[in-house]
């Protein structure tokens, strides 16, 4: 039986993290597998752990290599080459027979899995810039597969196209219970008639909610209300959400719930998702998930997000850093367009971004790893 092990880098329930949860139910048919996580960063919830170990999945810590950006400052090289060592020396007395890297921050296990003779798979879910691109270049290169969440992705790739599997993130929604839209709505004090804007992503600065906001502030109308959830990235720069809520002249229409384990009641009660992101959104699961449970979308018209979202038809695109054109698409937003858009996104949605297409894509790209 092959000995599989899959690699990443944080312990949270966000995009990439509930990704890994779908992957490792299909790299199971391919052996048994175990996860390791990094323990450079202590998570007070570690949702992720919770979850996998739920699913009997076998998890563990160790020290390693992983890419982070306080790391790629010439103080942080030393402790780089110290984890690069102590994660060469577990795999070696693992000897796992195919590494699964799940994002561009553990490419650096990359190579070393190789040196102990695995197979190796990255899942990319980042859109790589130039500097990216020439840094992470060799790491790329020691992998035998790379699947690409979106076509965006794979263009900045240093790679050639022929090794590179694209595998569009796909989810089926959760059945919320019933009676979760009119309870949520009247938590909020929304009445039913009034169109609930939901954004859910973590406090990235990239992730434009500071945009969003700003947009916000400029709307007169008393029928939409916002709610925010998510929270401030573990490292990096974060969008002080709560804080400019609390300055805002319309923060009655906010509702900034924070973080939840399981977000699908928050999307049967909404009635429009955005994802205002400024840079490159490779393929946001939040956007599937959406659709998933019929809602419109509204985004930013960049990275993979013109591959989910149809213009006028499941939502609309909205020039990325732009709050006029962003206060534009919400004034302009009715309920009836809202429902249709939403019933559009639903049956694209089951034409082939649902579960099993995900995984009988992730696992073809697999099968040509193992059988190379």
């Amino acid at each position: 039986m092959n000995r599989i092990l899959a690699v990443h880098p944080s312990d949270e329930l966000y995009g990439a993290d509930r990704v890994l949860l779908q992957s490792v139910e299909v790299l199971e048919r391919r052996g048994r597998v175990r996860v390791w996580l990094p323990s450079d960063i202590a998570y007070a919830s570690r949702l992720l752990s919770r979850e996998l170990a739920a699913r009997r999945i076998h998890v563990s810590r160790h020290d390693l290599a992983v890419l982070r950006r306080e790391y790629a400052r010439p103080r942080g090289i030393p402790g780089l080459v110290a984890r690069s060592w102590r994660t060469l020396r577990d795999l070696a007395r693992d000897r796992p027979t195919l590494v699964y890297v799940n994002t561009s921050a553990m490419l650096p296990v990359a190579p070393l899995a190789r040196l102990v003779g695995a197979r190796v798979v990255v899942h990319v879910h980042e859109a790589w810039t130039r500097t990216e691109q020439v840094l992470l270049a060799p790491l790329l290169w020691c992998c035998h597969r790379v699947v690409a969440v979106s076509e965006a992705v794979v263009r900045p790739l240093p790679v050639s196209r022929t090794k590179v599997t694209v595998v569009h993130n796909g989810v089926d929604a959760a059945e919320p219970a019933v009676g979760d839209r009119a309870a949520l709505r009247e938590s909020l004090g929304v009445r039913e008639s009034d169109t609930l804007v939901l954004v859910a992503s973590r406090w990235n600065r990239w992730k434009g909610l500071d945009v969003l906001l700003d947009a916000w502030s400029r709307l007169e109308r008393d029928d939409l209300h916002l709610v925010v959830l998510g929270g401030p990235p573990p490292s990096g720069p974060a969008v002080d959400v709560e804080g400019i809520v609390a300055a805002m002249p319309s923060g009655g229409s906010v509702s900034v719930v924070g973080e939840v384990e399981d977000a699908s009641a928050w999307f049967a009660a909404s009635d429009v998702v955005v994802v205002p992101s400024i840079a490159p959104d490779p393929f946001p699961l939040v956007a599937v998930e959406a659709a998933a449970h019929g809602v419109a979308v509204f985004a930013s018209r960049i990275g993979g997000l013109p591959e989910m979202v149809v213009d006028g038809v499941t939502g609309e695109l909205v020039e990325p850093g732009d709050a006029d054109a962003w206060a534009r698409a919400l004034a302009a937003s009715d309920r009836t367009s809202l429902d249709l858009a939403g019933s559009r996104a639903a049956a694209r949605h089951r034409e082939g971004f649902t579960h099993s297409a995900y995984a009988q894509r992730l696992d073809a790209a697999l099968r040509e790893a193992v059988e190379a």
